[in-house]
């Protein structure tokens, strides 16, 4: 069934393009008759070069099989030439007769007056159209070789990607749930049950999200609605000296950004721009689209200008390599501070559907 699933297309295939050649060998016939003000050969006499290219239309995917079973190849050349060899000879002898008898049969111009003759005009042809047939069925040969070898390499590199993101995110699962922790027993030295059991509710909550195999790029909304959960446990330790927000344009709330590509940053507003002042401060985190691009922006309104650079601690600088992974070059992640305060600012490329398929 595989077989004669492959042999049906080639066969349509060699035949259109046989037609092509054999109209084409025919028709400077009638315009060099044109030119030489004579009268037109009849039309009768196409039939000859269709009927003798209708024939190796039929013999091409035979000789494709021979091409993919027996290629010309350095070790196996000289074997493989002579089965080559001796199937073009066939192509003649098997071709010769039924092309003579019908074009005796049908009287058509030109044709051979016996069979001998049939075989020595057409020798020369056959054995140059089984060559031109042979080198076809290489070209096609290495073109599939080489698509296989490249969605192989694509498949090698897209699963050696996923490795390298997950082993980054890994590293950032424990890391995120130790400053989790701290917060909880914070809250438990000062003696706030409460809170701390609502910090505790939260952080089963949070788990629960990092534990589900959803990939490693989820839709923005999905780590914008984490890093709100976040910031509320957050909120339970800072109390009053933590406002935050959260502003995303809603037509961008479908794009697949990394796991954790936000948390990291508003863990670090809050390192360096809330937990060091006593005065309260505030969190914004805003997503917006610039034509192609997707910009992601944590601000925080605690360090201020003249203050020093934000540090790149493990979680920023897994973030960068995570980032560096996927994109490439085609990606930004930039600290600035300004009067207001600092801003985290990322910039990836907007893709609606994941770049690494699961």
């Amino acid at each position: 069934m595989h077989t004669s699933r492959r042999i049906l297309p080639q066969l349509g295939i060699a035949f259109v393009a046989w037609t092509i050649i054999a109209v084409a060998a025919y028709i400077r016939v009638p315009l060099r008759a044109l030119t030489l003000h004579q009268a037109p050969p009849p039309l009768s006499g196409v039939l000859e070069p269709l009927v003798a290219c209708w024939i190796w239309a039929l013999f091409t995917p035979a000789i494709l099989w021979l091409v993919e079973r027996y290629p010309l190849d350095r070790r196996t050349w000289l074997r493989n030439g002579l089965i080559h060899l001796g199937a073009a000879v066939a192509t003649i002898a098997v071709g010769a007769p039924p092309t003579y008898a019908i074009t005796a049969t049908l009287d058509v111009p030109g044709h051979a007056s016996n069979l001998t003759a049939q075989i020595f005009s057409e020798s020369f042809i056959d054995v140059f159209s089984y060559a031109a047939l042979v080198a076809l069925g290489h070209a096609l040969a290495y073109y599939r070789l080489s698509t296989e070898q490249r969605l192989r390499a694509s498949t090698l590199e897209a699963r050696l990607l996923g490795a390298r993101m997950e082993a980054l995110e890994a590293r950032m699962h424990p890391h995120f749930l130790f400053n989790a922790l701290n917060t909880v027993s914070s809250l438990v030295r000062t003696g706030d049950s409460r809170a701390a059991i609502r910090a505790v509710a939260r952080i089963g909550d949070l788990l629960r999200n990092l534990l589900l195999d959803e990939g490693q790029e989820i839709p923005l909304s999905q780590e914008l609605d984490f890093v709100g959960r976040y910031l509320e446990l957050e909120q339970a330790r800072f109390g009053e000296r933590l406002s935050a927000t959260i502003e995303a344009d809603p037509t961008v709330t479908g794009a697949f950004v990394p796991r954790l590509v936000l948390q990291p940053l508003v863990e670090n507003a809050l390192r360096h721009g809330i937990e060091p002042f006593s005065d309260a401060g505030r969190i914004e985190v805003r997503a917006s689209r610039a034509g192609e691009m997707l910009s992601l922006e944590v601000r925080d309104t605690g360090a201020g200008a003249g203050s020093a650079r934000p540090s790149m601690h493990m979680g920023l600088a897994n973030t960068r390599a995570r980032l560096e992974q996927l994109y490439g070059e085609k990606h930004e992640l930039a600290l600035s501070t300004d009067a207001q305060g600092t801003v985290a600012r990322v910039v990836i490329p907007f893709c609606s559907e994941p770049r690494l398929q699961r």
